[in-house]
């Protein structure tokens, strides 16, 4: 029997077990929230009142499907309430970290180099970029007004932002200033002292040059222009001394402009838009921007701390950041050793407990052994014990056919009855296959990828040994104990090969 003409059979409009990739995953996104793992209320936490959240799970455990659920419920349920990056792609940052340190593409001892350079400062600057570049699409799409009644102090800082992190294909750094700066209304410039002062020398300068040229008379008096070489070298002093003064001024703006985009390993950037900024501000507001500087940590912290604020005028209660896929990162190959001193930085208090900030990683198992083999010392440092830990992601069979059962639901017609045979995991098979045999099964596999992956798996082998003709009150179109227990003695013996070579 061909698969559509048995997912008719059963009012399934497709197959709900295919897709082994949560982010490739079409059935996930109609899936009730409320079919997840218990303990994702207690990483979610309060969008209101953000805090932390770490899960180590095994691969196919399910924490890109928690991440999903999270960032769902976040845009479903509490929209404009939490402003959500997620931080999965790494390939990027890591590449640029290696272009900064002169390192070569590739290399026996390139990789660990990377990783052992990429400190919490590059987690950082990689958030703010991810933070930073979001913000302004939304700005630049119109989608905070409120934006242009912001203090001074803030669009400045906004801008200042852009031209340190922001990172996208669709625009350029100089299109992004030029577009907030006539969004936010920012017409700062040099004050009006400041110009008149040059002006004023200008004009000196200038006079005194010409005065052997001119009528020597002022306020009719004669001027002795008996040697014209004074005045005009009087007059070209002045003017030097005055753009003179301009041009070391310009040099030092673009020099700290370069410098504090230099020290943001991760991300490319062109100083320009930021030596821009810096001769448009007055000193005490390029004074109270904090660029960064070298790897220092305190001024990243001071930059979040101000991007935080900046989203909270703009109405946004928190700022989740979702960070997963570590172990996919090509530079990082998977390996234990080389997620580990990536990784270790971020469990430090002081970035977990960020007032405003809810910093949500899933880790692979592997890097449980940073919390479970942590000195007291450590501990004390990390304070996992306050960031809604979960040591290792297991599923019982019961929330495993649950969501199993919902998943069979998404996929059928809309209006199509719960009654109707299909909306439930047990319809599909012999009485003799009790629902508690099913969880059993399930919860042996232990995961949603190997559990799903079963359940297809034997359902389409069913499938494809049935007639064509079979009658729809056909009892054989259910499957019965005998094939269940052999296929799923031969998953437990893949489970068990896999966890093995895997984790």
């Amino acid at each position: 029997m061909f698969s559509h003409t048995w997912r008719r059979h059963w009012a399934l409009d497709e197959d709900p077990f295919i897709q082994e990739d949560a982010d490739k995953d079409p059935v996930l996104a109609r899936v009730p929230l409320e079919a997840v793992h218990s303990s994702f209320d207690r990483l979610f936490g309060n969008p209101e009142k953000p805090g932390p959240g770490i899960v180590f799970g095994e691969k196919g455990s399910g924490k890109s499907g928690l991440r999903l659920a999270m960032k769902r419920r976040l845009e479903t349920e509490s929209p404009g309430t939490a402003f959500l990056v997620e931080y999965v792609e790494f390939d990027g940052f890591l590449n640029e970290a290696r272009m900064a340190d002169r390192l070569p593409p590739s290399g026996p001892k390139t990789a660990r180099r990377v990783v052992e350079r990429f400190g919490l400062a590059d987690h950082l600057d990689a958030i703010l970029s991810l933070g930073v570049t979001k913000l302004c699409h939304e700005l630049l799409e119109g989608e905070h007004v409120i934006a242009r009644k912001l203090v001074p102090k803030y669009k400045a800082s906004i801008l200042a932002l852009a031209g340190l992190y922001y990172r996208s294909d669709e625009r350029s750094g100089a299109e992004v200033d030029r577009g907030l700066s006539k969004v936010l209304r920012f017409r700062t410039s040099p004050s009006l002292l400041s110009r008149m002062l040059i002006l004023v020398l200008t004009l000196v300068g200038v006079g005194l040059a010409l005065v052997p040229v001119i009528d020597p008379t002022i306020a009719g008096r004669k001027l002795d222009i008996s040697n014209p070489d004074l005045w005009y070298a009087g007059g070209v002093v002045l003017l030097a001394l005055t753009f003179g003064t301009l041009a070391v001024r310009s040099y030092a703006m673009r020099r700290r402009a370069a410098r504090a985009t230099r020290a943001v390993r991760v991300v490319p950037r062109d100083p320009d838009p930021l030596v821009r900024l810096l001769k448009r501000l007055p000193a005490s507001m390029r004074r109270d921007l904090a660029l960064p500087d070298g790897a220092a940590v305190g001024t990243r912290l001071v930059l979040l701390r101000r991007f935080v604020s900046i989203l909270d005028e703009l109405g946004y209660k928190s700022f989740y950041v979702l960070m997963d896929r570590v172990d996919e990162a090509t530079l990082l190959s998977g390996r234990a050793d080389l997620m580990r001193p990536f990784i270790e930085s971020l469990l430090e208090h002081r970035l977990l407990q960020f007032e405003g900030l809810a910093l949500k990683l899933f880790l692979p198992i592997e890097l449980a052994r940073l919390y479970l083999g942590a000195s007291p010392d450590d501990l004390k440092s990390m304070r996992l014990d306050k960031a809604n830990s979960i040591p290792e992601l297991r599923w019982t069979g019961q929330e495993l056919a649950g969501v199993a059962s919902q998943r069979l639901r998404a996929v059928r017609p809309e209006g199509t009855p719960v009654e109707q045979p299909g909306a439930n995991l047990g319809d599909f098979f012999e009485d003799d296959v009790s629902v508690a045999c099913l969880r059993d099964a399930l919860g042996e596999l232990g995961t949603p990828r190997l559990a799903f992956g079963f359940l297809g798996a034997i359902l389409a082998e069913h499938a494809r040994d049935l007639a064509d003709d079979l009658e729809d009150d056909d009892p054989e179109w259910r499957v019965p104990r005998r094939r269940f227990e052999i296929l799923h003695a031969s998953w437990l013996d893949r489970a068990r090969g896999l966890r093995r070579a895997l984790n």
